[in-house]
């Protein structure tokens, strides 16, 4: 069975959650119209099917306060730029509101801003919220980057020093991605530290969901980031990856592979004037 496509306007969310749709307008040139906000008075419960056939977690209809937290944190990564670590962040945020504090009761578990000018970090929330989320910002010259005409595929995740690939699954060889993006998660081991945050809290956290979340590149990252997180922890893990702005990421086999993946919820936001989305040419297909 082929999976729904699920793209969703991305000013329906700028209509429940303003101070994060002026950000991600600042960062993305995004029209900043609000429509009238929709489901605010609905439970969680309300978004899932009630039928009696069990729905599979790709196609669950993710929670609306969840949705919120990710679009939150997509915006606010945004003003963490410059910024080096966690400890960086939290005294950032605690010295001046400009900087978005991270919500009251979250934990920091790792935050790099590197030289390939991939942002991303990794933070977790306690019960209620009971998440670990990992959280990729977008970068400034990124339309130059999905323009260039010397855009090429890649075989998917790192590449070990005998060629291989250990992210592809023999059952799917074929499958392939934009290099840059792969590139932006991959390279430098910035994947495996990534993991190793999170591993050490749902170590200690089992019951936690795990969420992957971005803007734009970084929409792209939280795809590539969830889907190799659902090789790292198996088909028992659910990880639910909500973006924003996302461009088109991989080829036709990349995309029947994650399609297919029952554990993994990808949801698009998309801007219906946003160009990225688009973007890069019709090689490349959303998932």
């Amino acid at each position: 069975m082929t999976r729904k496509r699920r793209t969703y306007t991305l000013l329906l969310l700028s209509a429940l959650a303003p101070k994060a749709s002026s950000r991600l307008a600042a960062a993305d040139g995004m029209p900043e119209q609000l429509l009238e906000p929709f489901a605010r008075s609905r439970s969680d419960e309300e978004f899932h099917d009630t039928g009696t056939a069990p729905t599979p977690f790709s196609e669950t209809i993710p929670p609306y306060d969840t949705t919120i937290e990710l679009l939150r944190l997509s915006a606010d990564i945004y003003a963490y730029r410059g910024l080096s670590s966690c400890e960086d962040v939290i005294r950032a945020g605690n010295a001046n509101a400009t900087k978005r504090p991270l919500p009251y009761d979250a934990a920091c578990h790792l935050y790099e801003h590197d030289e390939q000018d991939t942002q991303v970090m990794v933070i977790s929330r306690p019960p209620p919220s009971s998440y670990v989320a990992v959280v990729y910002a977008g970068t400034d010259d990124f339309r130059n980057i999905l323009t260039d005409g010397n855009i090429v595929f890649k075989s998917f995740g790192p590449e070990l020093a005998n060629g291989t690939h250990p992210l592809v699954p023999p059952s799917n060889p074929n499958i392939e991605v934009h290099a840059g993006f792969n590139n932006a998660v991959f390279r430098q081991g910035l994947y495996y530290r990534v993991l190793s945050a999170v591993t050490a809290v749902l170590d200690k956290h089992p019951h936690y969901q795990l969420l992957t979340a971005g803007h734009s590149l970084g929409a792209a990252d939280s795809i590539l980031t969830a889907v190799a997180l659902s090789q790292s922890f198996g088909p028992d893990r659910n990880i639910l990856c909500i973006n924003f702005g996302c461009p088109r990421i991989g080829n036709r086999a990349w995309r029947d592979y994650v399609n297919a993946l029952s554990n993994v919820g990808i949801w698009r936001f998309v801007n219906s004037v946003d160009i990225v989305p688009r973007l890069p040419d019709a090689r490349f297909v959303h998932v």
